[in-house]
């Protein structure tokens, strides 16, 4: 039998799925549930428990075993059960989409593992055990596994991804947005965003403008009134409280704003809920 020998096809500009951070997270006394995004793509196994994954528009229930595919970008918080409380692992994907993403509107998160539960669970285990441990070659070992749990997914049509293609927003763009997911509701100025991007508060705006299609203080508002819909939607919080919790300056300008951005005052907006949710 004569030899056999195949060559992989090698793309120098090839772009490759990276895992970036992973994570282990507990449904406790302290959990602080708000809307927010990430510059990268998250894979969440819900370990136990059970909650709510909640987005801009919309809730979706989870459950033990459940696995969702958060991408960049996309508005979300995970709610949880206060008798079977979440838990869950996460990783952070750098290169990955999933296809066909379209709006926010159409997306489905929680991807059903059927009969791949067992063993996508083992292997987001060994990946976590990995970095944890932190043993000689832990970095090769956690990537080889996910890489591994990349392609089992793929082939058994569990997710549908593609890679990223042209420039990833800039790095002092996306220190900025992050640092707007994760204090909007602090009293940010434009003075401390340029600070904290060593840029000029001119080239701040027309980069942040250029990447995100918003401002720096758009995109806060932005932020903050996604954060205004969640509240008036899920809590008896008063219009008061709402506004000065998201750090706007008086409850007529969060009004004002709220209206600007979704076409009826936070009242009116409370109310549609209220009677949606008694029809349902």
């Amino acid at each position: 039998m004569p030899n056999e020998r195949y060559r992989l096809k090698i793309h120098s500009l090839a772009i490759e799925p990276d895992l970036i951070y992973v994570s282990h997270a507990v449904y406790g006394e302290d959990w602080i549930s708000v809307l927010h995004s990430h510059t990268t793509t998250e894979l969440l196994y819900i370990i136990s428990g059970s909650g709510e994954l909640v987005t801009a528009n919309g809730t979706h229930f989870i459950n033990t075993g459940d696995f969702l595919i958060i991408p960049p970008h996309f508005l979300h918080t995970e709610k949880s059960s206060k008798e079977n409380r979440l838990e869950y692992y996460v990783l952070g994907v750098r290169n990955i989409i999933p296809k066909g993403l379209g709006s926010e509107n159409d997306f489905k998160p929680v991807v059903s593992l059927t009969s791949s539960h067992d063993i996508v669970r083992d292997y987001i285990y060994s990946i976590y055990r990995e970095i944890k441990k932190q043993e000689p070659g832990y970095e090769i070992m956690a990537k080889s596994l996910f890489n591994q749990l990349t392609v089992l997914l793929v082939r058994r049509k569990k997710i549908d991804i593609q890679l990223e293609r042209g420039d990833n927003i800039k790095r002092d763009v996306a220190t900025v947005k992050q640092y707007i997911d994760e204090h909007y509701s602090d009293n940010i100025s434009l003075d401390t965003l340029a600070l904290l991007s060593y840029k000029s508060k001119f080239h701040l705006v027309r980069e942040f403008k250029k990447e995100t299609g918003y401002t720096p203080i758009e995109y806060l508002i932005f932020m903050r009134i996604q954060e205004a819909k969640l509240l008036l939607s899920s809590t008896e919080m008063s219009i008061l409280d709402i506004s000065s919790s998201l750090g706007f300056s008086s409850p007529s300008y969060f009004a004002q704003r709220f209206k600007r951005s979704v076409g009826m005052t936070p009242v009116k907006y409370r109310n549609s809920k209220e009677e949606k949710n008694s029809i349902d």
